[in-house]
């Protein structure tokens, strides 16, 4: 296992969910951990949390899809905390709707999170991981990121994108020799509150739109973020790049895939394994 302590984490969608069980694992291992997200009311109530249990947290809200407001994370960790060890990429929303039902701005919207969000903190601190040639990323896609479901396209193609950001660069910095290890982190049902996303709507947006009450697809063998932050470091501890939450049950449709790509054959039913969108009414993470 690496020796995590004393050194810097940062997690992106700190507050609560996933991000909120990374850095609490990050506490337990001894790290210095900076919770950054738009949520500030619940970003304190996490980061008091967690100082409850002795821990060093620094709490600095953050709209990942803005860049200037990475840069103001980027400039006050550097100036309050210190070096970046591992940096998590975890802020992410969800919007559902097919394609012609989605306007544009809700595209700015979940791009903007799920995509730009990780470009907008890898060049925020890459760089100086690099130079240090020491380091980690994680960067938080999807289940969906690795296969393609319904009414969803906007959050697919941004998972997608993140998948393959994060292989290149995996073979970029194998190619330079660097010490710097990355992962993506692909959670299927994990119980977050990402199906209120548009809560967090950004006023530099305008208005928020009315979001029409969706149903959508119940999802089976629902996970809890703690659960996944075992998965996670665990990964971490053997370098490993693909991080799947549920590889059993996403094995058919990745599969399914890549062979329908391979063969030349037109999309079949990728869904994941039907047994696993079953029971809970949540979407996946």
């Amino acid at each position: 296992m690496p020796d995590y302590r004393g050194k810097v984490a940062v997690v992106t969608g700190g507050a609560s969910g996933i991000g909120y069980a990374v850095a609490s694992r990050a506490v337990h291992e001894g790290m210095t951990v900076v919770l950054a997200d738009i949520d500030t009311e619940r970003l304190d109530q996490s980061a008091a949390s967690l100082r409850s249990r002795g821990a060093i947290v620094h709490a600095i809200g953050v709209d990942v899809a803005d860049r200037e407001s990475v840069q103001n994370l980027a400039t006050r960790v550097a100036a309050e905390v210190g070096e970046v060890w591992l940096l998590v990429n975890n802020a992410g929303v969800y919007l559902s709707a097919p394609f012609v039902e989605m306007p544009l701005v809700e595209w700015e919207f979940v791009v903007g999170v799920n995509l730009w969000g990780v470009v907008h903190c890898m060049q925020a601190f890459l760089p100086g991981m690099v130079a240090r040639d020491t380091g980690y990323i994680v960067n938080t896609s999807s289940i969906d990121g690795l296969v393609t479901v319904r009414n969803a396209t906007s959050y697919v193609a941004a998972k997608h994108a993140v998948s393959a950001l994060s292989e290149t660069l995996y073979r970029e910095l194998d190619d330079a020799g660097s010490a710097v290890g990355i992962s993506v982190l692909c959670p299927a049902a994990v119980d977050t509150d990402i199906l209120h996303s548009a809560t967090h709507w950004p006023s530099r947006l305008g208005p928020a739109p009315a979001m029409t009450p969706r149903d959508y697809p119940p999802l089976d063998d629902v996970m809890q973020p703690d659960q996944v932050a075992d998965i996670l470091f665990a990964g971490l501890a053997e370098r490993r790049f693909w991080i799947l939450t549920h590889p059993e049950q996403g094995a058919a449709a990745i599969r399914g895939r890549a062979e329908d790509i391979v063969a030349g054959r037109n999309p079949g039913d990728q869904s994941v394994d039907p047994n696993f969108r079953r029971s809970t009414g949540r979407a996946p993470s």
